[in-house]
């Protein structure tokens, strides 16, 4: 928030639980009441689940599946009045290469993944006449503290790399220089695609 501010800008953190959609409805509308009407959205939320999917619970299940897609599909329709009135937004979801990727251990994750770039394609295509684009940016391993403590490891870190054809993760910095293309004006005639930002790794699979 302080480098929002230092840089001239306004900001405001809004506590929220993306499983709630009454809890959705009331950030946009304390967001709004704030800082003006919304013309980006990133979905970004999302939870994991390794676990053998014999041994998934339809409890763990439905947490993974509300949380990485009902979610987007929830805030997607709570801002997109607003921008059909204004004929413009942007909105990008979160995805991952796991969308594309058979990974065993994953298969709630892989699948809510997989939905996100159905729901993306869709509403990119039923919004677009309102000028409204919706894109996927979908990472590969990134530099964060998950991957970061995995690497630690000389064992891991060369089974992780081997299937990277740019052979390392990628940094955080890029998936934002991603995003922020996504939500600018050159990526006006950009709708219904998923980037998969992943270092070559879904090629190569």
């Amino acid at each position: 928030m302080a480098k929002i501010e230092a840089a001239g800008g306004r900001g405001r953190a809004i506590p929220l639980d993306v499983t709630s959609a009454e809890g959705i409805r009331a950030a946009v509308t304390e967001a709004e009441r704030a800082l003006g009407p919304i013309d980006i959205l990133v979905n970004n939320a999302g939870v994991t689940l390794d676990k053998p999917s014999l041994e998934v619970t339809d409890e763990e299940w439905d947490e993974v599946l509300v949380t990485n897609l009902t979610s987007m599909f929830r805030c997607a329709r709570a801002v997109a009045p607003g921008m059909i009135e204004r004929k413009r937004g942007k909105i990008i979801n979160v995805g991952s290469m796991y969308g594309v990727l058979g990974v065993p251990r994953y298969a709630a994750y892989c699948a809510s993944k997989a939905a996100v770039d159905g729901l993306t394609r869709s509403l990119a295509a039923e919004w677009a006449r309102h000028g409204i684009q919706v894109n996927c940016l979908a990472p590969g391993y990134m530099n964060t503290d998950i991957p970061r403590a995995a690497l630690a490891d000389p064992k891991t870190r060369e089974r992780f790399l081997s299937k990277i054809p740019a052979r390392r993760i990628g940094e955080p910095t890029e998936a934002a220089a991603l995003a922020v293309y996504m939500a600018s004006a050159a990526a006006d005639f950009l709708t219904g695609q998923t980037i998969y930002l992943d270092g070559g790794q879904t090629t190569a699979w």
